[in-house]
């Protein structure tokens, strides 16, 4: 099976419209307009039917959580996808549901003058609800492509139980992604045949009865602040989860935070990433979350940045963290956080539709937490947590920078969650309470990478530990004092820390 074939799954199995006006790609998840695989798979089919391309980025109001934060980091992704496409001579087109029930029926109108339609893959949250959704509804031939990762999700047949299991896999097929992969620029050197003319698209959009989202509306949501905020106001949203005003959604700002990491961070990175006072992480989860930039992108980039080539690497597939690709020891800690980690959510969530549940955690996980369920803890509300009102200064510090710029430091989400576990009232609820705050607050929530830091607060992709502790059971503990003598938070608790959080405990 050809690489790209290994991406590509056939959901409505009817022949293609040969009758159809153009091919259609439904943007939902990747939404870039390079090293794209949907993208690249869109304009191979449209080059085949000798029909133009016709991209179509959506985002509903009925999104997941959808508020004010993450509306404004798409619309700001869409004004890069613009320019780009535009450049391309492609025929791009955002779309923001303003007023609910506005898009009712809008993929299936445009999909019926289609001759193919193609979608995102992406295997939890408000994409795989529209793809889900696409499959039932449409009677157009429907392909949905996975641009989610680094390993195809498709190149494992169960949810891999641990890190170490699933990097034998990437160890054993990586050599096929990095050799034969998707394109950087998918639409390089063939805008003539795949472009829309203008009489066309003014023709189809008529008989559409398509308004689009006006221009004008795009960029006063972009520019945030008031103008951004009385922009976004009749919108049915969160209204209360506000943007991060130092924070810029697409491509763009991807690139630029790209290549602050790989020229002034990445040499770095073994012993720095776990400093959240001096972080040295490539703070890149957001934009991978929304598709603003590709994993594959970024994994080329480091590995250009080395000199790397494939002759480097161990023959003997170990699963061993280090020593395999034959570089340093930074970069190799970096490769292995981008590629086996995070495909490692995407692997676990595309076969567990359970993946945001407790009961997705090993037994030997859930067993051990409920029978410790009824310990005696210390008590917060989930207001109390949301509002950051705890007595320990680091977790409310922690709280506090999610709440205020959309992520928490790596190290720290993992304390985040150990102290949720230990205050709620019981560990089902724990779960709850993590997911809820992380999918609402975080602007890399609602995707498989957050719900593996989640669960493994919980035990997933991870083994028992001893002592047994009350509340933890065998499951790994942490605690605020033993993270206070590990690193340097004066930094971080300068920056959102509070007068009002004491002392730290536990």
């Amino acid at each position: 099976m050809k690489f790209e074939d290994s991406r590509i799954r056939i959901l409505v199995d009817t022949p293609l419209n040969k009758s159809g006006e153009f091919v259609l790609y439904w943007m939902t998840a990747q939404r870039r307009a390079t090293w794209n695989p949907a993208l690249q798979h869109a304009a191979d089919l449209a080059e085949m039917l000798n029909r133009p391309l016709l991209v179509v980025e959506p985002f509903s109001s009925d999104y997941s959580f959808a508020s004010d934060r993450l509306v404004t980091f798409v619309v700001q992704g869409m004004l890069d996808n613009r320019k780009s496409f535009e450049e391309l001579g492609i025929r791009y087109i955002p779309w923001v549901e303003t007023h609910r029930e506005r898009g009712a029926g809008l993929l299936s109108r445009i999909a019926s003058k289609s001759c193919v339609v193609v979608i995102d893959d992406f295997p939890c949250g408000h994409p795989r609800f529209v793809l889900e959704r696409a499959q039932k509804i449409l009677d157009t031939r429907l392909h949905a492509v996975d641009g989610c990762g680094v390993i195809p999700m498709s190149w494992t047949d169960k949810a891999p139980p641990l890190a170490h299991t699933f990097r034998r896999v990437v160890q054993r097929r990586i050599l096929d992604v990095i050799l034969d992969g998707p394109k950087e620029n998918p639409l390089e050197s063939r805008s003539n045949v795949l472009s829309i003319s203008d009489n066309q698209y003014e023709s189809l959009m008529e008989s559409l009865d398509f308004e689009g989202t006006p221009l004008e509306w795009l960029w006063r949501v972009a520019e945030g602040g008031i103008t951004g905020r009385e922009a976004l106001n009749p919108l049915p949203i969160d209204h209360d989860v506000f943007p991060v005003s130092n924070c810029r959604g697409g491509s763009v700002e991807a690139n630029r935070l790209l290549e602050i990491f790989i020229n002034k961070k990445v040499a770095h990175y073994s012993d720095g990433r776990n400093n959240p006072s001096n972080c040295t992480t490539s703070r890149l989860s957001p934009w991978l979350h929304f598709g603003h930039i590709s994993a594959l992108e970024v994994v080329h980039r480091v590995l250009q940045k080395y000199q790397w080539d494939p002759s480097m690497s161990s023959e003997k597939v170990s699963g061993s963290r280090h020593g395999w690709w034959g570089l340093d020891e930074a970069p190799e800690s970096f490769l292995d956080q981008i590629i086996t980690w995070r495909d490692l959510g995407f692997h676990f969530a595309y076969h567990r539709p359970d993946y945001a549940s407790f009961e997705s955690i090993p037994e030997w996980a859930q067993m051990t937490l409920i029978n410790h369920a009824n310990d005696p803890r210390p008590s917060y509300s989930f207001q109390e947590l949301e509002d950051a009102e705890t007595h320990d200064e680091i977790w409310n510090a922690a709280q506090r920078e999610l709440k205020e710029t959309g992520v928490i430091h790596n190290y720290l989400r993992m304390l985040w969650g150990k102290r949720i576990l230990e205050w709620a009232p019981d560990p089902v609820t724990a779960s709850k309470w993590m997911v809820d705050l992380n999918d609402r607050w975080a602007l890399d929530g609602r995707d498989p990478n957050s719900y593996t830091g989640i669960f493994w607060v919980l035990g997933r992709h991870d083994r028992a530990w001893g002592p047994e502790r009350p509340v933890f059971g065998k499951v790994r503990f942490m605690s605020s004092a033993n993270t206070a003598r590990k690193l340097d938070l004066s930094g971080y608790l300068s920056q959102f820390g509070s007068d009002t959080s004491d002392r730290i405990e536990g």
